[in-house]
């Protein structure tokens, strides 16, 4: 009895040359689909990488700014309190004006360790393509 194929798919190895070039056509055509597929996806990502990055590096930017302001008017305010209270005008103010500037200055230090920590673990240490010197032409 003859082996029938009731799947539509091809027979085993009983292919004839035509039905071989065009199952290797087919082949063909689904690697280079497979791979427009996954090149898309991974622009995709690399975009969709770029766009946090960006915002968490504003978000790092207003964070120290405002850190670093907010220091410098919290020690200003103790200051001007403790000079008002105790009559020292503007002694205290200006040493808790330091104070907070030099607190604002190491918070603001604080974080910029924690950003490149944070930019070194997502790029693994690649933060940019080298780009030859003109004189190196």
């Amino acid at each position: 009895m003859p082996e029938t194929n009731q799947g539509g798919g091809p027979r085993g190895s009983n292919l004839s040359p035509a039905e071989k070039a065009a199952f290797e056509r087919r082949i063909a055509g689904l690697d280079k689909r497979l791979d427009d597929v996954k090149a898309r996806d991974a622009a995709e990502d690399k975009a969709g990488r770029d766009r946090r990055s960006a915002n968490r590096g504003m978000a790092y930017g207003l964070r120290m700014a405002s850190e670093l302001v907010a220091a410098v008017l919290v020690g200003g305010l103790i200051g001007y309190g403790l000079d008002q209270w105790l009559g020292t005008t503007p002694w205290l103010f200006l040493v808790m004006f330091l104070i907070g500037f030099a607190a604002g200055v190491r918070n603001v230090m604080r974080g910029y360790q924690q950003v490149q920590a944070d930019v070194a673990k997502t790029t693994g240490g690649n933060i940019g393509k080298s780009v030859p010197d003109d004189v190196d032409d």
